[in-house]
């Protein structure tokens, strides 16, 4: 059976299991723990496919000149998306404008001043320890020394010389043997996301906040709606040169996209997003491996989106008056900005968008930020989702502008 039908199968059972079992008391714990081992385990799986993938691939890419074009293609489109999707948010949000309704986190505590340089010096300590345990530890969050690793060492593989090559076809050949696991996993991933999806409606369904103001829910679901059907959909055209179904890619990757959306955690994703762009896209082996670690690193514009819509219903919350569109524009930049190093922070980049571009603007709400946390897993969740799909569209962008890409028939298709 294919995986988009398996896992929206599991993604509505997980609903259902919440509506369930949702008021009892220990239905959250335990959904809580079975939701940690789920990310666990496909974030130990995208550790091996990226020091062993990306590094194949880059080293493959070197060895045709197709790296710079690769990089390019993914830069420029990452730079649009991070840009456009958060200044449309952004006029959204200014012309319909909400306000964040009160969760039952709400004054339940502070968010310290030095959370966001809290992260960079995290960050720092982890990039430079040079702890293989840690590395492992720390790879449901926070995977940016494997990647720059992967690269550099992609970068030395290039099979320039006699002496290189031998390593270089080992590589390739377990690059191989990692995505067959990843082919494997994802046939079998919906059980995954039933536990992670589990955890994310039963959070929702008790914090009751998505609840209590039907505009400004009906918002948050729409804004990313509408960047999935309408505005990723236009810009992928644009760079296709209107040679491509964006909608063919978004509906075989249904799997990545539920997967996305119940974790709230991009590395949770990688190693699906990697599996489906080859085996339903058509996309090359080496340049799914390297677009998806580019992407990790840069590409949160749907993020970006979720928490410019966040900050400006705060504002609208805590002053009690609508916020103007130039204003929104100006929040709406400065979490572009922001989403450009959100992967210090995986798992939790909206709070981290959210609180850094507030600091970049001097804007104090006096901790009400607080309040998203009640329906964080949902908002990371909306964002995350934007992002897989911006990672999904972008791969396949880069292999029809490198005039690599094959259209697997759909009985082909996982």
């Amino acid at each position: 059976m294919k995986t988009w039908i398996t896992y929206l199968a599991s993604l509505f059972l997980g609903l259902a299991t919440a509506l369930l079992l949702g008021d009892s008391a220990w239905s959250l714990p335990v959904f809580g723990t079975l939701y940690s081992l789920a990310v666990n385990t496909g974030a130990l799986l995208a550790l091996a496919m990226v020091v062993v993938s990306t590094t194949s691939a880059i080293a493959s890419l070197r060895k045709d000149a197709l790296g710079t074009k690769t990089a390019g293609i993914s830069l420029l489109w990452t730079l649009v998306t991070a840009l456009v999707l958060p200044l449309l948010t952004g006029l959204v949000a200014g012309a319909f404008p909400v306000a964040f309704p009160v969760s039952t986190t709400a004054g339940s505590g502070s968010v310290s001043s030095a959370y966001v340089s809290s992260v960079f010096v995290n960050a720092w300590q982890l990039t430079t320890s040079g702890d293989p345990v840690l590395f492992l530890s720390a790879a449901d969050s926070f995977l940016v020394p494997v990647v720059l690793l992967a690269l550099i060492v992609g970068w030395a593989l290039k099979p320039d010389a006699d002496i290189i090559r031998p390593a270089y076809i080992t590589m390739n050949s377990l690059s191989e043997v990692m995505y067959r696991i990843a082919r494997a996993i994802a046939y079998f991933g919906y059980i995954l996301v039933y536990l992670t999806s589990c955890y994310m409606f039963t959070m929702t369904y008790q914090e009751k906040t998505f609840f209590v103001d039907a505009a400004f829910s009906a918002l948050l679901v729409i804004i990313p709606l509408s960047m999935s059907l309408i505005v990723l959909p236009v810009l992928y055209e644009i760079f296709t040169g209107a040679k491509g179904n964006p909608f063919k890619t978004l509906y075989r990757n249904i799997a990545c996209q539920a997967a996305a959306l119940t974790s709230g955690n991009y590395i949770f994703t990688m190693p699906f997003t990697m599996a489906c762009s080859r085996y339903n896209d058509g996309v090359q082996k080496r340049i799914a491996s390297s677009t998806s670690s580019l992407f990790y690193l840069f590409t949160r514009g749907g993020s970006a989106s979720i928490a410019t819509f966040s900050v400006i219903a705060l504002i609208a919350s805590v002053t009690g008056a609508a916020v103007d569109i130039p204003t929104c524009l100006l929040i709406a930049l400065a979490c572009a900005l922001m989403s450009f190093v959100a992967s210090l922070s995986s798992g939790f980049e909206i709070m981290f968008i959210t609180i850094a571009a507030m600091k970049v603007m001097g804007i104090d709400l006096y901790s009400a930020e607080v309040t998203m946390l009640g329906l964080l897993p949902l908002l990371s969740g909306l964002g995350t989702l934007v992002d897989t799909q911006i990672a999904l569209l972008g791969s396949a962008v880069v292999a029809r502008r490198s005039g690599v890409d094959v259209c697997p028939s759909y009985k082909d298709i996982m």
